[in-house]
């Protein structure tokens, strides 16, 4: 048998990730079979989800939403682009703070939201460039990333 280590943290035990190699092993790791292991009360799994279906019900819908947003086109010069582009960008208002979508031309048009989307965009550029620090190869690229991320 393989030996496989896995990092616990203290949501994901390793009661919960042998149940997650159980299910992967015997059914095949799927939402689907998933779900079914986890419906088990006696599972590890069973806390991770919502079983309040009313409740579970509108994070779905929620979730709809999020998906038919994501996928409104328009037309600009003849090119069809997706209408909100999967930008979020964070907005601080004085009362709370909201996460909106926003379509990309009023994003860029924006000096506040530009910004945030930037550094959006570094921040992932960091994480990116530690997953893959061995690759000395894309040594000119971090360099790059992280002389913007001073900038920045």
């Amino acid at each position: 048998m393989k030996k496989i280590q896995y990092k616990n943290t203290e949501k994901f035990t390793t009661d919960v990730i042998d149940e997650v190699l159980e299910v992967q092993t015997k059914y095949g790791l799927t939402a689907d079979s998933l779900l079914k292991k986890a419906s088990k009360k006696s599972s590890s799994l069973y806390e991770f989800f919502d079983w309040d279906n009313s409740s579970a019900g509108d994070k779905w819908r929620l979730q709809q939403a999020r998906v038919f947003i994501n996928e409104i086109k328009v037309i600009v010069e003849d090119k069809e682009i997706f209408a909100f582009e999967n930008v979020n960008v964070n907005i601080t208002n004085k009362e709370s703070s909201l996460r909106e979508y926003k379509p990309i031309v009023d994003i860029m048009n924006n000096e506040g939201y530009r910004k945030q989307l930037i550094q959006r965009a570094l921040s992932e550029a960091r994480y990116w460039k530690t997953r893959h620090l061995e690759l000395v190869e894309l040594n000119p690229i971090f360099h790059l990333i992280d002389e913007q991320s001073k900038k920045w």
